[in-house]
């Protein structure tokens, strides 16, 4: 690969701060910009790894999955804990202890790692994202009534 890691590690800052500056009524101009950090046919796990059986296959699905997600919660504040790469140089790890808005309530720390590999051209051809969302979850169902926690 062609690109060395403090690049790609750049990658990765500039692609989750787009994500903070979305919200799920983000004109379809400022999603495709999001969705330029992937490769056409990516495979991306957005909400964690749990959804191994159903990922977003291709840009178009990584964006649907995002505004999904931003209209229930999103990043108020990244905060990085350490960084990683392949010895191939092509896939970057990032642990991070984030503060998320889940439907207007505080979510402080919120853990998660983002492992990220990047094609020849620079982009994003597979994201998985490993992290609890039980707590996300539960938030949403307290504010919606819906969920699976009903005991």
């Amino acid at each position: 690969m062609a690109t060395d890691a403090r690049t790609l590690h750049a990658k990765v800052d500039v692609f989750y701060s787009k994500i903070q500056s979305l919200k799920s009524t983000s004109s379809p101009e400022d999603f495709d910009a999001f969705g330029a950090f992937f490769d056409k046919d990516c495979i991306a796990y957005l909400k964690s790894m749990r959804e191994y059986a159903e990922p977003s296959i291709g840009r178009q699905a990584a964006m649907d999955t995002l505004k999904e997600i931003l209209a229930e919660y999103h990043i108020e504040e990244r905060r990085v804990l350490s960084r990683a790469t392949s010895e191939d140089g092509s896939t970057v790890i990032v642990e991070m202890k984030n503060r998320l808005n889940v439907l207007g309530d505080t979510l402080d720390p919120f853990y998660e790692t983002v492992v990220a590999t990047f094609n020849d051209e620079g982009l994003i051809s597979e994201l998985k994202t490993y992290s609890c969302r039980s707590h996300i979850v539960g938030m949403i169902q307290d504010k919606t009534g819906v969920g699976p926690y009903s005991k």
